[in-house]
Formats: C-alpha cells, structure tokens, sequence
C-alpha cells in the first residue's frame, strides 16, 4: 500500500514518471522493515536509469545506507503503520496486555466468555490518556463480540 500522502505530494508528482514507476516498483519489493540491497537491477529491469534512483534519493524518498543498502523513508506511513501502531507493538504494551489478561483470568468481564482470542481494551482510550496508557487499572479482558460492541457504543 502506498500513503497518498507521499503518492499525492508536489514533491513526489513533480519527479519524472520512470522516478515514480522505480518508487512503486521498489515499494512492492522491499523487505518488511522498507530495505533493498538491489535498487540499481531493480532500475535496470525496469528500464529506469542511475538518475531515477538518484532523484528518489535527492527528493527524500528513499536513502542510501552505508553497507550497500537502500530504505524507503516513509516505509511506515506506506504500510500504515503510524506512531501509535507502533506503540501498541511495543514490550511496555505486550506486557501490560498479558498483565490485564493474566488478571482477568483470560475471561471477557462483560460476558464471562473464555474465547481462545481475548481483546485486551483500554478503558480510558490509549491516544488520549497517555499517562494510562500501560496501567493495568486502565485495562479490561473482553471477548471479540463484546469489544466490537464497546466501540460501536463509543463511536
């Protein structure tokens, strides 16, 4: 996937269309953390040239690393992937999540169902109540159906 806010830029919409085509060709190849190793045969099979790669470079889009290796800037924007998913993947998360399901005896407290998946919700929202955010007090276990309810009853 590709954020439209970078697709969608001057910045971007200004490089030649052979830049361009190279960005995508190179987004659907990187690897999950947004690196390549073979940016100039990539370029070559696509019948693009060193100053497209050059371009993307000079425009910000993607960076030259020291070993040979190229990333995508906004590898995480691209993915979707934004501040606060990463914060939710982080150990400070994962371990405040099994903390709350460990309390909760891996048990929905709205229902009392024992699914195989539980959903750990914060009950004052994660992006507001930053200080709250991995207290265990501010956590609840809750089933799928249960959790899916809470949001719509929120929204």
């Amino acid at each position: 996937m590709f954020a439209k806010t970078i697709i969608d830029s001057d910045a971007f919409l200004d490089m030649p269309s052979s830049a361009q085509a190279l960005y995508f060709h190179l987004g659907m190849r990187a690897d999950d953390k947004g690196l390549l190793n073979n940016v100039y045969s990539i370029s070559r099979c696509i019948g693009c040239g060193k100053e497209d790669v050059e371009m993307l470079i000079e425009r910000g889009f993607i960076n030259r690393l020291s070993d040979g290796w190229f990333k995508i800037i906004h590898w995480d924007e691209n993915n979707g992937i934004g501040e606060t998913a990463k914060k939710r993947i982080s150990y400070e998360y994962r371990k405040w999540r099994e903390s709350v399901l460990i309390r909760d005896g891996y048990t929905c407290k709205n229902c009392g169902a024992k699914e195989k998946v539980m959903n750990v919700h914060h009950i004052k929202p994660f992006s507001n109540y930053v200080d709250l955010r991995y207290d265990i007090n501010n956590g609840v276990s809750l089933c799928e159906k249960c959790h899916r309810a809470i949001h719509k009853k929120e929204a």
